[in-house]
C-alpha cells in the first residue's frame, strides 16, 4: 500500500546535457501530472506525463525539470539583432557625448545578450531527462511506500477497534427486545392500565419490535467489510478507491444499526464507531 504524498530527485548527464528532475506528489482523486520548466522545454510535457502515469495511478505529481550543457559540443551563437541594436545605440551615445574613435567588434560581442549558448537539441535532451525522471520517480515511490506502511499500521489499529465495537453491539443486541418489553410494561403501569403479560396484543407488539430491531444482517456485513478492508491493506496494488468504497459501506451499516436498534447503549457504540470511521476516512484521503 502506498501513500499519495512524496518527493524524489534525480540527476544525470548524457550527450553533453545535464538534467535535474524533481517530483512532488500530493493526494488527488485521480492521477494528475504537471510540468514546471522553462518555455523552451514545454515540448517535454507529453513525454513526462507518459512516464509518470506508467508508475503512478493516483495523486497529483508536479515535475520540475532543469537542464544545462556540460561540454563544448554546443557552440555559442551570436544574436545579430541584439548586436545591431547595441551598435546603433553605442554610436548614438558616442555622437551625443562628442566622443571619437571606433567601436570594436570585441566591444559589441561583449554586450549583454549578444552571445548566447546554443540550445541543445531535443534528441540530446530527452534521454537525459527520461533517465533523471526515472531516478526521481524511484525515490518518490520509495517515499510513498514508507509513508503507506505507516498508514497501513494506523488503519489496522482502527479496524481492530471497530471489530471490537461490532462484537460489543452483537453482545447487546439480544437484550434490546427484553428492554423494550420492560419499557412497555412500565408505560402501561404508569398509565394505570390493566396488564396481562399474556395479552396477545402485547406479545405481538414485542414480536414486531424484535423483528424491526433485528440488526444481525448489518453486523454480518460489517464483519465482511472489515475482513475485506484487512485483506486490501495487505495488497501492493493501488487500493485507495476500494478502501474508500468499503469505508462508505461501513458507514451505511453503522447508520442502519443505530436507527434499527433504537437502544441507548448501542447508540453510544455507534457514535464511537462513526468517529473511528471518520479517522479512517481522513487517512484514506492520502492512499493511492
Amino acid at each position: 500500500m502506498k501513500s499519495m504524498t512524496g518527493h524524489g530527485r534525480g540527476e544525470t548527464a548524457a550527450k553533453g546535457v545535464r538534467a535535474v528532475v524533481e517530483c512532488f506528489s500530493v493526494n488527488r482523486k485521480q492521477a494528475e501530472v504537471s510540468l514546471a520548466a522553462g518555455r523552451e522545454l514545454a515540448w517535454l510535457e507529453p513525454h513526462v506525463r507518459e512516464e509518470v502515469l506508467k508508475r503512478v495511478s493516483r495523486g497529483k505529481v508536479q515535475v520540475s525539470v532543469a537542464i544545462e550543457t556540460t561540454d563544448d559540443s554546443v557552440h555559442g551563437l551570436i544574436d545579430r539583432s541584439r548586436a545591431a541594436a547595441f551598435l546603433k545605440e553605442a554610436k548614438a551615445l558616442q555622437k551625443h557625448l562628442g566622443l571619437t574613435g571606433e567601436i570594436s567588434l570585441e566591444t559589441v560581442l561583449a554586450a549583454p545578450g549578444v552571445i548566447r549558448a546554443g540550445d541543445p537539441s531535443e534528441r540530446d535532451v530527452l534521454p537525459a531527462v527520461k533517465k533523471a525522471l526515472g531516478l526521481s520517480l524511484d525515490a518518490l515511490l520509495e517515499m510513498r511506500v514508507r509513508e503507506g506502511s505507516h498508514l497501513q499500521k494506523d488503519l489496522a489499529k482502527s479496524l481492530t477497534r471497530m471489530a471490537a465495537m461490532v462484537k460489543r453491539v452483537r453482545t447487546l443486541a439480544p437484550n434490546v427486545p427484553k428492554r423494550q418489553r420492560e419499557n412497555l410494561l412500565r408505560r402501561l403501569e404508569s398509565a394505570q392500565l390493566p396488564i396481562d403479560v399474556m395479552e396477545p396484543r402485547l406479545a405481538t407488539e414485542i414480536a414486531v419490535f424484535a423483528e424491526r430491531c433485528d440488526i444481525a444482517e448489518e453486523l454480518t456485513r460489517l464483519d465482511s467489510h472489515i475482513a475485506q478492508f484487512r485483506d486490501a491493506l495487505k495488497s501492493d496494488a493501488p487500493v485507495g478507491r476500494t478502501l474508500e468504497f468499503l469505508a462508505q459501506e461501513m458507514g451505511r451499516e453503522w447508520n442502519t444499526t443505530g436507527s434499527k436498534a433504537n437502544d441507548s447503549e448501542i447508540s453510544r457504540v455507534v457514535v464511537d464507531a462513526k468517529a473511528e470511521l471518520d479517522r479512517i476516512r481522513e487517512q484514506l484521503a492520502n492512499i493511492e
